[in-house]
């Protein structure tokens, strides 16, 4: 390589050598990383030849143990590992494997808080205490999206952010397998409150005077359908990953012996199936859906 001079081959992978880009005439060692492909250099801060050839016999000789027992041999920063695992999430994200959303939100995790907490640190430095203390750290020193205290759903998602990154390092044979954090994340998960009888008296009202209050029949159109779908979410309990996987033919109207009638659903989501039995009014709020459609 053009960089190196007064090179010396001691054995096959390992070469002792001096720099032409440097001011000192310290010698270097470079070995094959034949696993990886890939070459390490390492300065054995010293002129004298003998001892140089004596540290690169011990510095092949640690690569070697190292690789033996899976220890990583390559030092990574955090923030490096970090932006690879983001630019293969965006690939992901790109081929339809994953949502784009998703991609930024991880994305968020690490340029807003995470590069903060271990940004410059080696990431096999990163241990699980540290880890585990991200809560208390994240409290302390930010504030949530809306600018008062930072939820624990949102602390739980960057904390989850993080483990994958050492998942992805891991993989890379950039740490060890069993750095990877195996504890559970120690904030529970953010429960959402349920909508009391006021709260959804209060959401009807508006949204119908929101529909009349339409200018152009474009908005009225899309009003009108947003308001149908609030009264079918409410009265069927349907998740809202569910909504967006429903079809029509997933919707059907039945009667019992009576002639009681009653509207199924047959709903996708969280990785499972399951039917919603709801009022027939829910029929009325569809078949408005349907109709409306109709004027596209």
């Amino acid at each position: 390589m053009v960089f190196m001079k007064d090179s010396e081959h001691l054995k096959s992978g390992l070469v002792i050598f001096r720099r032409t880009d440097v001011k000192h005439d310290n010698w270097y060692c470079r070995v094959r990383v034949e696993i990886l492909k890939k070459y390490k250099t390492i300065s054995l801060k010293t002129r004298d030849i003998n001892e140089a050839r004596e540290r690169a016999f011990d510095i092949y000789s640690e690569i070697r143990f190292k690789i033996k027992n899976e220890v990583p041999v390559f030092d990574r920063r955090f923030s490096d590992v970090a932006r690879e695992f983001l630019t293969f999430q965006k690939e992901r994200s790109e081929a339809g494997e994953i949502s784009h959303h998703r991609w930024r939100v991880m994305n968020s995790h690490v340029k807003t808080q995470l590069s903060n907490y271990v940004g410059a640190i080696q990431i096999t430095q990163i241990s699980e205490e540290r880890w585990k203390n991200y809560a208390t750290w994240r409290r302390k020193s930010g504030k949530g999206r809306s600018g008062g205290r930072v939820s624990d759903g949102t602390i739980r998602d960057e904390m989850a952010t993080l483990r994958s990154i050492m998942r992805y390092a891991a993989s890379k044979k950039y740490i060890r397998d069993s750095q990877i954090f195996r504890a559970k994340l120690l904030v529970s998960k953010a429960k959402r409150e349920e909508f009391s009888a006021n709260d959804y008296r209060a959401i009807h009202t508006y949204a119908r005077r929101w529909v009349k209050k339409a200018r152009d029949k474009e908005k009225l159109w899309y009003r009108t359908v947003i308001y149908n779908f609030i009264l079918i979410m409410t009265n069927t309990g349907m998740r809202v990953t569910e909504a967006r996987s429903l079809k029509w033919r997933d919707c059907s109207l039945h009667a019992d012996d009576l002639g009681r009638r009653h509207v199924r659903l047959n709903v996708w989501g969280k990785g499972k199936r399951r039917t919603l039995v709801a009022a027939d009014t829910v029929w009325d709020y569809l078949e408005r859906i349907r109709e409306i459609r109709k004027s596209l």
